[in-house]
């Protein structure tokens, strides 16, 4: 009872319950569960224990998919709101102590998460009707997506007391879990020349909570795939001990960091030179030589966008290293990743297969930064109170928004420059020239970037702070990567016609489609234009689409009161 009845706990779980945001989540959730049973529901009504399998394993992991996504909006910016409203200081200032102040922070964020997988479980018990599925299978899957949901839960926290804003505390955190629940196979996948290290590489392929409930659900079948010692009991064993110690990790993080005061960093002095002799010695230094953010910029010519002009010196011209840095990195990775399938999988593996490895990395790439550059572009705008001065200006809202999605745009185009050598390797492999699959490729990355740009412009001008809209624009790039890949586990519930129109949409499918001409060749030719083609169409309008709502919701805050 004197837990629940801390006042953090009671205030921020309050606050969370009554929240729209907290609604349309659980509203979310519940749809989208509901949707994928409906649609797996066998036809004839007669359960047998493959359709069982096929309805749990494909529910569990969208119920699994749908709660780490969800949970970092709860966690990661639970300490971060504070320091940005200032208030984090006063609550060391009342009568709590430490102890009840850092548990009930902890507890109400993850309280919120608990709430929803809760919410959850009704949908769940209805999909356990289906057959095929023993009770202790079900409890077990259930567990391995409430260790997710907390281990998940508590990184976010533990970068919301890192971090001094929740856009990064939110970056952080999903960086975090596509490192811990999407990419522990790469290991396993690209060094099995090194025979001594598979028992290693087996258990940190066990730490993905993916691989834990198909290992379950699945267990003979996981077993003659994955050999050695791979049962199904050790898996889930494996997992529970790894969750247990990232959990205990992360709950040191949070712990230590959330009572260390952040060291406040001095503004950066307004520094300026007009001599020959600073610009000389400044060139000649590393990467000043290509960008150099102290030289005295010209005026904005006439026709130029402003908006675009100012958003290109702060955030490209202003940090030119991190531009350098991501670039080689973004280079270094993609290469390295495509030398190790080439030596791994080259005596079997044709150049197709290369070329898909490739271009799933860049759209990965893409999706990831896409969405973390543009979600700001408005929401800081309006938390700095520069938004008023916009106002004031003789810009039309179509034009602001229009010059940060061209700053955005620009912005993610240059990490896209580090795909260039690899799709030009792949396309050299082809036995005869082929060079508009790489000029085909190159459109559906640099339209997927629009669209994921604007999406986040749009999230920007939709949502309340910026932590929010990066959530968002996360959301539809995870929709729009994934989501029409789906519809190949409805199998005959869907017409050919209709996986045409839904795999549209879908750029990793357009992509896969131009690397092999015998990609998805049994759908029928939409308006008598192949997948990807009008995938570029599709791209397009929606492109339209969302600068349209973003123009619209701008001018909606350009004409509110103060």
């Amino acid at each position: 009872m004197i837990f629940l009845g801390n006042p953090i706990l009671r205030r921020e779980f309050q606050a969370h319950c009554r929240n729209r945001r907290s609604l349309l989540f659980a509203v979310v959730l519940l749809g989208l569960l509901s949707a994928v049973l409906l649609l797996l529901w066998p036809r004839s009504g007669i359960f047998s224990e493959t359709s069982g399998n096929e309805i749990f394993s494909v529910f569990l992991g969208g119920n699994l998919l749908l709660m780490i996504l969800m949970t970092p909006g709860f966690t990661s910016t639970c300490i971060t709101s504070e320091r940005e409203r200032g208030s984090f200081d006063l609550l060391f200032t009342s009568l709590l102590t430490p102890g009840e102040i850092m548990t009930g922070k902890l507890a109400a964020s993850l309280g919120m998460a608990f709430l929803l997988l809760l919410v959850s479980l009704p949908v769940t018990a209805v999909c356990a009707l289906s057959g095929g599925i023993s009770l202790p299978t079900l409890s077990r899957a259930c567990a391995v997506i409430a260790a997710a949901t907390l281990v998940y839960g508590l990184l976010g926290l533990a970068a919301s007391a890192i971090c001094r804003r929740g856009y990064t505390a939110l970056v952080l955190t999903y960086i975090g879990i596509i490192i811990l629940a999407g990419a522990t196979w790469l290991p396993a996948a690209l060094l099995t020349q090194f025979p001594v290290l598979n028992p290693a590489l087996r258990s940190i392929r066990a730490m993905s909570p993916f691989e834990a409930l198909f290992a379950l659900n699945y267990a003979e079948r996981y077993s003659l795939a994955v050999g050695g010692a791979a049962t199904a009991e050790t898996v889930f064993r494996t997992y529970l001990a790894g969750m247990a110690g990232l959990g205990v990790l992360f709950f040191a993080v949070f712990s230590f960091f959330i009572f260390k005061p952040l060291r406040s960093r001095p503004p950066k002095p307004a520094e300026h030179y007009d001599d020959s002799k600073t610009a000389i010695r400044r060139k000649l230094g590393f990467p000043f030589y290509l960008i150099d953010p102290l030289r005295r910029r010209n005026p904005i010519r006439r026709g130029q966008n402003p908006v675009f002009v100012a958003e290109m010196r702060s955030k490209l011209f202003g940090n030119p290293k991190f531009i350098i840095r991501g670039l080689a990195v973004c280079m270094s990775l993609s290469l390295g990743l495509l030398i190790l399938i080439a030596n791994q999988y080259g005596t079997f593996l044709d150049a197709d297969k290369l070329r898909v490895a490739a271009i799933i990395f860049q759209l990965g790439v893409l999706a990831f930064l896409a969405p973390a550059i543009s979600s700001g572009s408005i929401t800081d705008e309006v938390a700095s109170g520069t938004l008023l001065m916009l106002r004031l200006t003789p810009l039309s809202a179509t034009r602001v928004v229009l010059g940060k999605l061209e700053a955005s745009f620009l912005y993610v185009l240059i990490f896209l420059v580090s795909s260039l050598p690899v799709l030009g390797a792949l396309a050299y492999l082809e036995s005869t020239a082929a060079y508009w699959r790489l000029g085909a490729w190159l459109a559906v990355l640099i339209l997927s970037t629009v669209v994921l740009t604007a999406a986040g412009l749009t999230a920007s001008s939709l949502c309340r702070n910026t932590a929010a809209a990066t959530a968002a624009s996360y959301l539809f790039a995870c929709t729009l990567c994934l989501a029409p890949l789906g519809v190949f586990l409805l199998g005959s519930r869907v017409s050919p016609e209709m996986q045409a129109w839904i795999l549209t949409l879908n750029p990793v499918a357009a992509a896969l489609q131009i690397t092999s001409d015998t990609a998805f060749a049994g759908l029928p030719a939409l308006w008598g234009n192949k997948l990807w083609q009008n995938h570029l169409l599709a791209m397009g309008g929606l492109t339209v689409l969302l600068v349209m709502i973003a123009s619209w919701r701008v001018h909606r805050l350009f004409r509110q009161r103060a």
